[in-house]
């Protein structure tokens, strides 16, 4: 017999009364758990109760209980981990009109950020990082790539590009590229963003612990130096479950 303080029914409430509404059951099961976030009963990183024990305590079909969750996962207030089960999300704030790190926006709420390198290494410069870094075909780039973690979770996919002559050796690296651009006087103090969605591939979903075709934030980015000059060419991938984006108008 369930506790009557329990999470999921605190989250529920009285199972029976949703058959007394004319609304879709699996509305008033994703009302419920939203109205169960907003409230703070689920707070930011709590794990909602297995799709098998909604069922079991609601009385209602499987089919009903995932499209409830799928219905609030679509639109950013859970996210589903693989193996791992569902949960509500933690949203960090990428303000687009700042030159802020990935470190930056994960300190200024208290997280943890990490990183996992995938590979880094040093090149001739594409044409396109010649055109984005206003480059020679002659000169060289350091390029990074690795995911980005919170709190242990990987949240993003970056790749960032930096002209050689500005940062020679990218196993230096261990933290924020901003941090060691700063600490060369050359850190950016204006950017250009440019962001869209996407469906992540298999090998890239594979590094960030999701399923292959699930939409994502492909995320352009430009820094520049007080005087214009590029300086950094980024491009990134973050789950849309872990980010919000916002930017200021003037």
């Amino acid at each position: 017999m369930n506790q009557p303080d329990s999470l999921i029914q605190r989250i529920f409430d009285e199972p029976d009364q949703l058959r007394d509404s004319a609304s879709p059951l699996y509305l008033q099961l994703s009302s419920k758990i939203q109205q169960a976030i907003e409230l703070g009963v689920l707070k930011a990183g709590d794990a909602l109760p297995s799709e098998r024990e909604i069922v079991e305590t609601v009385g209602v079909s499987r089919v009903t209980v995932k499209r409830a969750i799928d219905e609030l996962v679509n639109e950013g207030l859970l996210s589903k981990r693989q193996g791992a089960g569902t949960f509500v999300a933690s949203r960090l704030v990428h303000h687009l009109d700042k030159p802020s790190s990935f470190s930056e926006i994960l300190h200024a709420v208290d997280r943890n950020p990490d990183s996992r390198w995938i590979e880094r290494g040093i090149g001739l410069a594409t044409r396109e990082e010649q055109q984005k870094l206003n480059l020679q075909s002659d000169e060289e780039v350091v390029r990074m790539y690795r995911i980005r973690i919170a709190d242990d979770t990987p949240v993003a996919l970056e790749l960032a590009v930096v002209p050689r002559k500005y940062l020679d050796n990218p196993f230096e690296l261990s933290g924020s590229l901003y941090e060691a651009l700063a600490e060369r006087n050359v850190r950016p103090e204006k950017t250009v963003q440019k962001l869209r969605a996407v469906s992540l591939d298999e090998k890239h979903a594979e590094h960030l612990d999701i399923e292959p075709g699930t939409p994502v934030l492909f995320v352009e980015r430009r820094g520049y130096l007080a005087d214009g000059t590029p300086i950094e060419y980024t491009r990134a991938h973050y789950l849309g479950d872990s980010f919000e984006f916002t930017a200021e108008g003037k």
